[in-house]
């Protein structure tokens, strides 16, 4: 956004700015199942949105892991194939996500245990407490510097992850419970 709204910036202003909505996970469903098909691979269409939904519908890593998938179905796909391929691809990101876990402070990244464990109220005492995030004026910088990091966004008023593969990580091997 910044290359196009700052006027320091080379493309300030070059064009319309759109926002575009993500792709529908039964317009995933449809897609991956075709795919499969034209290859004479069978996948149900279920199997198809679980791909999408597992992924939040991120175009980027519904293909990765669509294509994975692809790569380890013999014939059939299997909710255990895609299991596999979704660790396979979680563990291939390791490292980036080590290194960018490892360049937060310790209360951005209490935050965001905070936020995979779906907290709603990050600035009440109780939620503070909890996860030790220091003030409520500590939790408003600490949400705008992971949003200037590119960590999360706020859409309708909550916090979200940005790359959902780097959510599953911490979900699964920073914070596994």
């Amino acid at each position: 956004m910044q290359v196009f709204t700052s006027p320091s910036m080379p493309f300030y202003k070059f064009g319309d700015i759109m926002f575009i909505e993500k792709i529908s996970t039964k317009d995933w469903e449809k897609y991956i199942t075709e795919r499969f098909r034209a290859t004479g691979k069978e996948i149900a269409p279920e199997l198809s949105s679980r791909i999408a939904e597992l992924l939040d519908n991120h175009p980027y890593y519904v293909q990765q892991l669509a294509q994975l998938c692809w790569l380890r179905c013999d014939h059939k796909m299997t909710a255990q194939v895609i299991d596999q391929s979704l660790d396979s691809l979680t563990l291939q990101l390791s490292l980036l996500f080590q290194n960018l876990t490892e360049s937060l402070s310790t209360t951005q990244v209490n935050y965001l245990r905070a936020l995979i464990n779906e907290e709603t109220h990050f600035s009440s005492k109780e939620t503070i407490q909890k996860y030790q995030l220091g003030t409520s004026a500590n939790v408003s910088r600490i949400k705008q510097a992971l949003t200037d990091k590119e960590i999360i966004d706020t859409m309708q008023g909550t916090g979200v992850f940005l790359d959902p593969m780097f959510k599953i990580w911490l979900k699964k091997y920073y914070f596994p419970e």
